[in-house]
């Protein structure tokens, strides 16, 4: 199996995480207000160009010696978007209260200046990383922190599925203090199959808010029909780390 096809499925999770991360976030009306006196000759004066968002991205040697590390462009971001709204349209959530954040309008990349990604797949885990600069950033490590205290449980069904009954937890891991906020959620999903059994995939979901920019990390079983191994929150917590430290010393 290609590389692209192993990350098809991982891609289309970590985006539909990120819904929950972009899909409330908000700008402050006042940003929009026209600026007056000396904000007026501020504005007018040409900005420095900013730095190439993807020199702020996790290099091969952070995912360790055996990862393959591919680039990530933002149309396939995108194409991962659209499948994973096509997988939720038409669902119905319990309890109803979290549909939003289950059901939520994926990320319009059009909405964000620059997105800048890379994914790691070896022979147990999969990782994706993205970094989001400009648009509706501010908010939304929050947003999926009281994502998983308000919506710890839900259960999905959806004509996309089938026969098929999704349950999701999520629950909040101890967060490093980084940036402005930080976020680390679990997100196991169980799938109830027609036949009786049950099959499940865990998701780390990690989050950094910078400024104007995102850090977002996901990692999960890189097989996701039969998990390998236990993923290793530590060590994903000192990825994000990892990661937040190397955008600044790169982006700031």
């Amino acid at each position: 199996m290609s590389t692209t096809s192993r990350l098809r499925g991982p891609l289309a999770a970590g985006l539909l995480a990120t819904a929950v991360l972009t899909g409330c976030g908000g700008e402050d009306p006042a940003d929009d207000a026209a600026p007056t006196g000396a904000k007026a000759s501020e504005a007018s004066a040409k900005p420095e160009p900013e730095a190439d968002l993807a020199t702020g991205l996790l290099g091969a040697d952070d995912f360790g010696p055996t990862a393959v590390v591919t680039a990530v462009s933002r149309e396939e971001l995108e194409d991962g978007a659209g499948e994973s709204t096509a997988l939720a349209r038409g669902a119905e959530v319990t309890p109803a209260e979290c549909s939003a954040a289950v059901q939520g309008t994926q990320p319009d990349f059009s909405d964000f200046e620059d997105v800048a990604a890379v994914s790691a797949v070896d022979e147990t885990t999969a990782t994706i990383q993205m970094l989001i600069r400009g648009g509706p950033v501010e908010g939304s490590v929050q947003q999926l922190a009281d994502t998983a205290v308000r919506c710890s449980e839900v259960q999905v069904t959806a004509p996309s599925l089938g026969q098929v009954v999704v349950s999701g937890v999520f629950e909040n891991l101890p967060a490093p203090d980084l940036g402005d906020d930080a976020a680390v959620v679990l997100y196991t999903t169980t799938l109830d199959l027609p036949d009786g059994t049950q099959g499940s995939m865990p998701m780390l979901l990690g989050a950094v808010e910078d400024g104007d920019r995102l850090v977002f990390l996901t990692s999960l079983p890189a097989n996701p029909t039969g998990a390998d191994a236990p993923l290793d929150a530590a060590a994903f917590t000192a990825l994000l780390e990892r990661a937040h430290e190397t955008q600044a010393a790169a982006l700031d």
